[in-house]
Formats: structure tokens, C-alpha cells, sequence
């Protein structure tokens, strides 16, 4: 369902998908120059919150409990190991905990725009083609290869395939040979639908900025100044 914003309705709140591009890059912006895992903790928690306004319930509660899980590892788990363990895999906790809320709000992003209504965003901002093209595929490869990967797994229960080595084998073998075809097929379909037509391009829902917008955008740009 669709709503009159532009943005598929899920929750009972409604976002503007250029909303959503400034807080993902302002989110990406404090993350990696902000130290503080106190502060970390209360952008992860706004997500979460904001996950469930927008209904996109099963990727809050999965980075919510990722993001336990880090910390545990973080607080609990590493300060029982021994030293050199403990340097090496300090690093990759630390890595991914960072990646974490990107990987979050990019999902919200991904799940609750429609790629013709995220290319329409970007129009608006008056970007070039050679931007908005890429990225268009690139947003939409990732959700068709997991649909890829899912039709592959129900074949296999569908034949009782069992086992760790041969689930492996028989998902990321195929996953892996049609990965370039998906991306192919991808940019024909697009090009087909006229992507790369340089006239100007309408869209059929109005697209325009609402009072939570505003208030995102704010916060958004407050985190930018904290981060500088």
C-alpha cells in the first residue's frame, strides 16, 4: 500500500524517502567520528523506536538483539579471554557494532520505498543520471538476491537436503553463479522502463515533506554539528 508521501505504508508513521537518505547519511556521519558507546546506545535505541513506527518490526527487534549481543560479547565475553584473542577480536566487535545502525536505517530505507519513488527523491535533488542509475540497480539487487537465496532454500527442504557442507554448497554455489546475471537482468528490466530517457521524468503520488520530516531532518542535522 501506498502512501500519499511516497513511501509504502507499514506503520502508523510515514517518512519521505529524502528523509530517510539525510538521516542515513547524518546517522553514518555520527557514528564513525562519535566514541562514546553511551551516545552509540541512544542513536541504536531511536532506531529501534523508529523501525517499529515505520512497521518494519522484524528488522527492530533483530538489530536490537545484535546489538545486545555485541555489547555482551564486548563487556562480558572479551575480558575473559586471553589478550591476544581478546585484541584481535575487539576489532571486529567494535567494526560491526559501528556498521549496525547504518545497516539498520539502510534496511528501513530499502523495505519501505519503492525504487521508482527513491529515484524520483533523488530527481528532485537534481542529481545525474550516472548517480541515480547505479544506485537504483545497486538498492534493488540486494533484495532480489535474498528472494534468490529463499527460493533456493525451499528447494532444498523440498528434497531434505541436510547437513552443514552440502546447505552451503547447494545455496552459495548457485547464489554465486547467478549473482551476475541478477545484476544484468536488473539493469535491462530499469533500462526498459526507461531509466536513462533524459526528459524529465512525473510521478503520479505527490511527494512532500511532512512534520515528523522536519523533525528527522533537524536531528539529523544536529548530529552532523555534534559530529564536526
Amino acid at each position: 500500500m501506498l502512501f500519499r508521501s511516497g513511501t509504502m505504508k507499514k506503520g502508523i508513521l510515514v517518512l519521505d524517502p529524502r528523509t530517510k537518505i539525510v538521516l542515513l547519511l547524518g546517522i553514518n556521519i555520527f557514528i564513525f567520528t562519535n566514541s562514546s558507546v553511551w551516545a552509540e546506545m541512544i542513536v541504536v535505541v531511536a532506531l529501534v523506536v523508529l523501525l517499529l513506527l515505520c512497521g518494519v518490526y522484524k528488522t527492530a527487534v533483530k538489530s536490537a538483539v545484535t546489538y545486545l549481543a555485541l555489547l555482551a560479547i564486548k563487556y562480558l565475553l572479551l575480558p575473559l579471554c586471553p589478550e591476544i584473542i581478546m585484541t584481535s577480536l575487539n576489532i571486529v566487535v567494535i567494526t560491526f557494532r559501528k556498521l549496525l545502525p547504518c545497516v539498520t536505517l539502510g534496511a528501513l530505507l530499502v523495505q519501505t520505498t519503492p525504487i521508482r519513488l527513491l529515484m524520483h527523491a533523488l530527481q528532485k535533488w537534481h542529481l545525474p543520471q550516472t548517480v541515480i542509475i547505479p544506485l537504483a540497480i545497486t538498492v534493488r539487487y540486494f533484495p532480489t538476491l535474498h528472494e534468490e537465496q529463499q527460493a533456493i532454500s525451499d528447494a532444498m527442504k523440498l528434497r531434505n537436503v541436510r547437513g552443514l557442507v552440502k546447505k552451503m554448497e547447494y545455496i552459495y554455489v548457485p547464489l554465486m553463479l547467478s549473482a551476475s546475471t541478477t545484476a544484468d537482468e536488473l539493469s535491462q528490466a530499469i533500462t526498459a522502463r526507461g531509466i536513462d530517457n533524459p526528459n524529465t521524468k512525473t510521478c503520479a503520488i505527490p511527494m512532500r515533506l511532512h512534520i515528523q520530516d522536519y523533525i528527522l531532518l533537524l536531528i539529523a542535522f544536529l548530529l552532523r554539528v555534534v559530529a564536526f
